[in-house]
């Protein structure tokens, strides 16, 4: 885990330009997970209680959500290393409540049984465009099916449905698992953008058609802009590597709920993707000048006309990302406390 993750954010994150902002994955799925821990240390009791208690109506509770119990595993031998940490007390509640993040990404599968029904595509992203030397935006695509059409427009209807008491109790635990997983997918830079630009005048799907070397010159390591983006927090594969980060995250004096109370002010939805798209106009696409191959050629274009991506751009990208991530904990809790313990 490189060591810029645990530095500050640079002081140009203070003042966001809000700029009048689009997909795949966010964050990947230890992403998700962080964030939801971090809200989760920051729910009331009530809420805590009240948010389990609503999930346990999901359809796939047991197959999706509870999946492996962390608090259940085999007894350790008695000399066992694994016997000094005990799980914490609500290890099984905080399992469940970081599943529930990752849930909209797991129906995305066409196999799972309700794809058909609960995948929604176009909830993870809105496209705010991003214009490069007088653009002309391409032409509007009329609107495919009912609304919602974006994340902004799908966190108000989700948010609806929770408070709604002619909405089913398994609806509303679904809408949860959307709410958890969409504020971390709008403070996910990139989830918010659209360049639109000479060289992609339909714009760019959120940094899924440029290609970059991450790690220049060595050409295995091109990759899409967008999963650059995603991998920020970093990709782990246990409760106890997501909470240690999680942790690290939270308890960083620079990401505190006082250092960001002015943004915590903010409840707008819009004015949470405007945010993301300012960062993504000036941190990944570096105002317009990031330069990168079209991702739709790479597999037939010589790797090294791939173009690296630019120094101490990985560094400030995952500066960035980390207090996303912190923000996006503290709007999360912030939230679901207003939902489920308005006092």
């Amino acid at each position: 885990m490189p060591n810029s993750r645990r530095l500050a954010i640079v002081s140009l994150l203070v003042a966001f330009v809000l700029l009048p902002a689009r997909t795949s994955f966010a964050w990947i799925e230890s992403g998700h997970k962080i964030i939801a821990m971090i809200a989760w240390d920051e729910l009331t009791p009530t809420a805590r209680a009240a948010v389990m208690q609503a999930l346990k109506a999901h359809p796939r509770y047991a197959k999706d959500l509870l999946s492996v119990d962390p608090s259940a595993s085999t007894e350790p031998a008695a000399d066992s290393a694994a016997a000094l940490v005990p799980p914490l007390p609500d290890a099984t509640d905080r399992h469940i409540f970081a599943n529930a993040a990752t849930w909209p990404d797991v129906v995305r599968g066409q196999n799972h049984p309700m794809h058909a029904a609960y995948n929604h595509p176009a909830w993870h992203f809105i496209d705010i465009p991003v214009v490069v030397d007088n653009q002309p935006l391409p032409a509007e695509k009329p609107e495919n099916g009912p609304p919602p059409h974006d994340i902004v427009e799908a966190l108000n209807k989700c948010v609806a449905d929770v408070k709604n008491p002619a909405v089913s109790d398994s609806d509303k635990a679904i809408a949860v698992c959307w709410i958890e997983h969409m504020v971390g997918d709008i403070h996910q830079p990139l989830h918010a953008a659209m360049l639109v630009s000479p060289q992609f005048p339909k714009g760019d799907q959120g940094g899924n058609l440029i290609s970059l070397l991450r790690d220049p010159p060595y050409t295995n390591s091109a990759m899409k802009l967008h999963l650059i983006w995603d991998e920020m927090p970093g990709q782990f594969k246990s409760d106890d590597l997501d909470r240690y980060e999680a942790d690290g995250i939270h308890n960083d004096p620079r990401f505190t709920r006082d250092k960001m109370a002015d943004a915590l002010a903010v409840t707008d939805f819009m004015a949470w993707a405007k945010e993301s798209n300012a960062l993504a106009a000036h941190y990944a696409y570096l105002d317009g000048q990031l330069k990168g191959a079209v991702q739709s050629r790479d597999r037939s274009a010589p790797r090294e006309d791939i173009p690296g991506v630019p120094p101490g751009y990985i560094a400030n990208a995952e500066l960035v990302s980390m207090h996303q991530v912190a923000l996006a904990g503290h709007r999360l809790a912030d939230l679901l406390n207003r939902l489920y313990d308005a006092k």
